[in-house]
C-alpha cells in the first residue's frame, strides 16, 4: 500500500470575546464541545442552546421539576446551585437572582439558555464568528480538551484532533464508493494540527485545525469521481497509523525525509477507534 498522506477530520473551540457579542446574534450554525448542534432556535435575534447538549463531569445534577417547572443545576462539589423557569429572563445561582438577556425557553420538553448564560453563569466558554454566523460552545471539560489539543501533549491531541468534526462547507460532496476496509491516517512528524487521511472505497482528505479549535478541509481527491479540490499537502517526514478494521490489523510506523518506511508495530485489533500510539523519541513541534 502506497502511504502518501491522507485523511478524514472533524471540530471546534471556545472562549468568550467580549467584543463578538455572541449573546445578542442568531447564527446559522452551533457547536458544543466539538460536536455539531442541531437543535437549537433563535428568539428576538438570540441564539438559545439545549441545556441537555451541555454535558460535562464538572455538572453531574441537571434536574426538572415538572409540577414547579424549575431545571437545577449544580457542579459536582455544589459550589454552585443554579436555577432556571421556563419563560423567566432570571435565574437564581445560589439564592440569588440574576438577569438573563433572554427568557428561558421549554419547547418539547427541552430547556432552552441564551448562550451568554453558558459563559457568564455556568463558567463554559463561547465564541461568535459574526462573518459564518458559527457559535461555539466549550463547558469547562470541553475547554480543557481544546488545550491539550492546541498545546498538550502530542499523543493526546492527535487522538483529539482525529475526533474533531469535520468542516467541508465548500467542497462538493464525495461519492458512495465501495469495499471500505480501512482507514490511514498521518500526521508529519511533531505535530498534531494537520492530518490527512484515506478513507478507502470512497476518497482522501486534508484537514487542518485552525485557533478556534476547527478542523478545516484544505484538499480532497474523490476516488470515485475522480476530481480533485484544493491544494494537496507535501510533508518531509510523517508518522501513519493503518487500521485495517476488516482484517482485525493495526500498523504503525513513520516515514523520513528519504521517503524511508519504518514499521513500528503490528498488532491484531477488532475497534482502532482512531487509534494514536506514542512514537518513542517524537518531540511536538506545533504548539499554539
Amino acid at each position: 500500500m502506497n502511504k502518501c498522506f491522507k485523511i478524514i477530520g472533524f471540530v471546534i473551540l471556545v472562549s468568550f470575546i467580549g467584543n463578538t457579542s455572541a449573546h445578542a446574534a442568531s447564527s446559522n450554525s452551533l457547536f458544543v464541545n466539538g460536536k455539531a448542534e442541531y437543535d437549537f432556535i433563535t428568539v428576538d435575534g438570540r441564539t438559545m442552546v439545549k441545556l441537555r447538549s451541555l454535558s460535562d463531569p464538572s455538572w453531574p445534577v441537571l434536574a426538572y421539576n415538572p409540577k414547579t417547572g424549575i431545571v437545577t443545576i449544580q457542579n459536582k462539589d455544589k459550589s454552585k446551585k443554579v436555577q432556571l423557569v421556563a419563560g423567566k429572563k432570571t435565574a437564581t445561582v445560589n439564592g440569588k437572582t440574576i438577569k438573563l438577556d433572554a427568557a428561558v425557553v421549554n419547547k418539547n420538553g427541552s430547556t432552552y439558555v441564551p448562550i451568554r448564560f453558558i459563559s457568564e453563569t455556568l463558567d463554559g466558554y463561547v465564541y461568535y464568528n459574526n462573518k459564518d454566523k458559527r457559535v461555539i460552545v466549550r463547558t469547562p471539560a470541553g475547554q480543557e480538551e481544546y488545550e491539550t489539543l492546541m498545546h498538550g501533549d502530542l499523543m493526546k491531541a492527535r487522538h483529539i484532533a482525529l475526533g474533531l468534526e469535520k468542516l467541508t462547507e465548500e467542497v462538493p460532496p464525495l461519492h458512495a464508493g465501495e469495499g471500505y476496509n480501512y482507514f490511514y491516517y498521518t500526521f508529519p512528524e511533531g505535530e498534531a494540527l494537520r492530518f490527512p487521511l484515506d478513507l478507502a472505497g470512497s476518497g482522501d482528505a486534508y484537514y487542518e485545525v485552525n485557533n478556534k479549535g476547527l478542523a478545516v478541509i484544505k484538499w480532497q481527491k474523490d476516488d470515485v469521481a475522480k476530481r480533485e479540490w484544493g491544494a494537496k499537502p507535501t510533508f518531509k517526514s510523517y508518522v501513519y497509523f493503518l487500521d485495517e478494521y476488516m482484517r482485525g490489523l493495526f500498523t504503525y510506523g513513520i516515514v523520513d525525509a528519504q521517503g524511508k518506511d519504518t514499521e513500528l508495530g503490528k498488532f491484531p485489533q477488532g475497534n482502532s477507534n482512531k487509534l494514536v500510539l506514542k512514537i518513542e523519541g517524537e518531540k511536538r513541534t506545533d504548539q499554539r
